[in-house]
């Protein structure tokens, strides 16, 4: 019998104010998605993200804002 995994994230989905945008992350890069899974578990820091996705901070900032992934501060 396979077991589904849950994802672990920092925060629980089912509290959000708005869902998450899982249709845009798929139309993300593998790279940008994996530096996004990291930030969502809370690995690590948005700015570490920011470098595994080799994107300028602000500019993975404004991805994130527009996945709708909230600010872990």
């Amino acid at each position: 019998m396979v077991q589904q995994v849950k994802k672990k994230y920092w925060f629980d989905e089912k509290n959000l104010i708005k869902p998450i945008d899982w249709e845009y992350i798929n139309t993300l890069s593998k790279r940008v998605k994996d530096a996004l899974e990291l930030y969502m578990r809370g690995t690590i820091s948005i700015g570490r993200a920011a470098e595994i996705a080799r994107l300028p901070y602000r500019d993975f900032d404004i991805i994130r804002a527009k996945a709708r992934i909230p600010i872990h501060h």
